[in-house]
């Protein structure tokens, strides 16, 4: 570890990143096993069918909207930070571009999750009582629906696939991360940044998953052992 360049002062902010990267992690299994109960509906699912299942069963709904992406989004802000102050002595203005790319990222992706939104419209669409107004929350539902697979989705997922992927090329010239990190890092975010290439962008953001357990594990490792310092 380089013990010289690392400040110590930031220690609190590497320990919620510790903990920010655990969520991370807890949040991708959590997904992956409700995804086989609630599957994602945005552009599969009828917006009547997603609003009946955001009245009788509000968690459920939630997670076929993405809920559980939406948290782990939010739990970047405190890795992309961590990763800034730990990389900035390797190169202060690469770092400092990933960090700004990722704080965006993140930014981007909440108004393409309107999940409160979501849940007002089903319970008014329950209480309507004429067919004209049922039709106008269907129509505003379909308007919301269209925004999860938009341009805020699009580029929070490249944005926050080409930070990730500048920390992790800084971690190979770092001495702070393990190499395996950096590699493990590199390769995994290279395959988010694919993401749009047709027929094959869905199967290497399925196949990042495991990437991400893995790196997710070596970051909070190694921000605990930061956090420590004294």
């Amino acid at each position: 570890m380089d013990t010289v360049s690392i400040d110590p002062s930031w220690k609190d902010l590497y320990k919620m990143a510790g903990v920010a990267a655990i969520i991370s992690e807890v949040v991708i299994l959590l997904g992956i096993v409700a995804y086989f109960i609630w599957p994602y509906a945005p552009g599969i699912k009828s917006t009547e069918s997603i609003f009946q299942l955001l009245k009788s069963n509000p968690f459920g709904g939630l997670v076929s909207l993405d809920l559980f992406l939406f948290v782990g989004n939010l739990t970047g802000i405190l890795l992309y930070l961590a990763l800034y102050f730990s990389l900035e002595h390797v190169n202060k203005s690469y770092a400092l571009v990933a960090l700004a790319v990722g704080l965006i990222a993140v930014v981007l992706l909440i108004p393409s999750r309107p999940l409160v939104e979501m849940v007002a419209l089903s319970a008014q669409y329950a209480k309507a009582t004429t067919a004209a107004t049922k039709t106008q929350y269907l129509a505003t539902g379909e308007t919301l629906l269209a925004l999860f697979n938009g341009t805020g989705w699009f580029m929070n997922t490249l944005l926050g696939g080409i930070s990730l992927l500048v920390s992790s090329v800084l971690m190979l010239h770092g001495k702070v991360y393990s190499k395996a990190t950096a590699i493990v890092g590199i390769i995994t975010n290279a395959m988010v940044c694919g993401f749009f290439i047709p027929g094959l962008g869905t199967i290497l953001l399925f196949l990042s998953l495991p990437g991400y357990m893995i790196w997710y594990f070596l970051l909070a490792k190694k921000f605990f052992q930061l956090g420590k310092r004294n």
